[in-house]
């Protein structure tokens, strides 16, 4: 969007530099928790016309995670940007998002990349791919984003976590169930939630045929969750609520 070389993106020109280093005065990025007062001063400049290249983007980095308010403020610049504006809303989830901020986009899908091609990509950023790192790579349902985030952080908890859970939905564990979602923060919920949205996507692409009924209907229930969660943050509820998902009969 913004390399003026002649096969964009070029990787060479000075817009291309400017954006490997971090620098361009054109790309915006917006925290998914900035204060809705914030937001409005920031999409207030809007009316300038870019710096230096031909559009001006405003990136939000999960922003799934912004508050009803905040979509709502975001989506009346979204009905009508001027022609120079883009904005690249990054989720993890879709339906994370309202649904009136979703009719105004444009949904660009990235496929899951292969086990081999983020084994490399740790090789060559890491030096090694060790049990941790191929850990990380099997939760990330293929993503490159999570596997590296799963990697720099408590992965094996998060891991472990997801099988517990797994397993006690497939007993019935009812105790085992709430016990997982005692969550005290919505950041907590949320990054769970996203975290074992991805396992269970992962072991239906994996699992046996007999368990694909098992992983599907959970997966379709689990995923309905994603955008109510966006209009009820109360931590509680969500808690309660999700535990019941897990534990309903097969449809």
């Amino acid at each position: 969007l913004v390399c003026d070389g002649g096969n964009p993106p070029c990787g060479t020109c000075r817009q291309c530099y400017k954006v490997k280093n971090h620098c361009h005065p054109d790309i915006i990025d917006i925290p998914s928790d900035l204060p809705v007062e914030d937001l409005r001063q920031l999409l207030a400049g809007i009316v300038m016309t870019p710096n230096d290249a031909a559009h001006k983007i405003y990136r939000i980095d999960r922003a799934e995670k912004m508050l009803p308010a905040a979509q709502n403020l975001l989506l009346k610049t979204l009905e009508e940007p001027p022609s120079y504006a883009v904005f690249l809303l990054l989720c993890s989830s879709k339906e994370g998002l309202l649904p009136t901020v979703r009719s105004r986009c444009q949904v660009l899908s990235p496929a899951p990349l292969p086990e081999k091609v983020l084994e490399q990509h740790f090789i060559k950023q890491f030096g090694h791919y060790d049990e941790k790192a191929k850990n990380a790579v099997h939760l990330s349902a293929g993503y490159l984003g999570k596997a590296l985030e799963l990697y720099q952080s408590e992965e094996s908890e998060s891991r472990s976590r997801c099988f517990a859970l797994e397993k006690a939905i497939s007993t019935k564990d009812t105790a085992e169930v709430f016990r997982t979602f005692s969550f005290k923060t919505r950041e907590e919920l949320s990054d769970f939630y996203n975290t074992f949205s991805l396992h269970i996507k992962t072991r239906l692409r994996e699992c046996p045929a007999h368990q694909i009924p098992f992983f599907a209907d959970l997966i379709t229930r689990w995923d309905r969750q994603g955008e109510a969660m966006q209009t009820n943050i109360n931590v509680k509820f969500w808690n309660t609520r999700l535990a019941q998902i897990c534990l309903q009969k097969r449809g």
